[in-house]
């Protein structure tokens, strides 16, 4: 967007489509007046995940450190909150609004985490192994411009363990919650083993 329209239309394009999201979410509202109080639960959780304290406040980081040496903490905590917040926001508000009690919120907010954790992992990996024809973008774009990765500070071994061990965590999690799980474990499976 940036490189067709410019770098002012590209931040108005994505503050436009946050905004968006809550615009959308509150119409819930009207379509279940009922459940205002669950409804304003799932919104919380948007704003929280999605806000300073989530995504933006780890891409704010990352971006504020791009190109720069970053310990394993800084980067954890940019994982955290770039990638993993936007995955426990989806599962969290899914749970919230299927009423789930709070003890199961919570596991599948530190499940959902895990599994945040293992997807950016897996793309730090896939930025070195990848070929384009798979990613559909330029590999090698981290060393290029001088990321850190889990790659670059523990090695492409280490950083696959990671993933095995975070997925494995999860699923583990997964596995003690009521329900159906077959679905959503293959999913949480793809996410963490894709070549895409």
């Amino acid at each position: 967007t940036h490189v067709v329209y410019g770098e002012d239309m590209a931040i108005l394009a994505g503050d436009a489509l946050l905004n968006y999201a809550f615009e959308t979410a509150v119409k819930a509202f009207v379509l279940e007046p009922e459940d205002s109080l669950t409804i304003g639960n799932a919104i919380r959780v948007l704003g929280e995940k999605a806000g300073i304290y989530g995504m933006l406040g780890g891409q704010s980081v990352d971006v504020e450190n791009d190109g720069k040496p970053v310990s394993r903490e800084m980067l954890d905590y940019i994982y955290e909150n770039k990638t993993s917040a936007l995955i426990e926001c989806a599962m969290t508000i899914g749970a919230t609004l299927a009423g789930a009690r709070e003890e199961e919120i919570q596991k599948i907010e530190t499940l959902a985490g895990k599994i945040g954790i293992a997807f950016q992992i897996q793309d730090d990996i896939l930025d070195v192994t990848g070929t384009m024809e798979e990613l559909g973008k330029a590999v090698g774009s981290d060393e290029k411009n001088h990321k850190t990765t889990y790659v670059t500070l523990e090695g492409i071994k280490k950083a696959g363990e990671d993933v095995k061990e975070l997925t494995k965590e999860a699923l583990n999690l997964l596995m003690e919650l009521p329900g159906e799980q077959e679905f959503l474990r293959e999913l949480l499976l793809s996410l963490c083993t894709r070549r895409k």
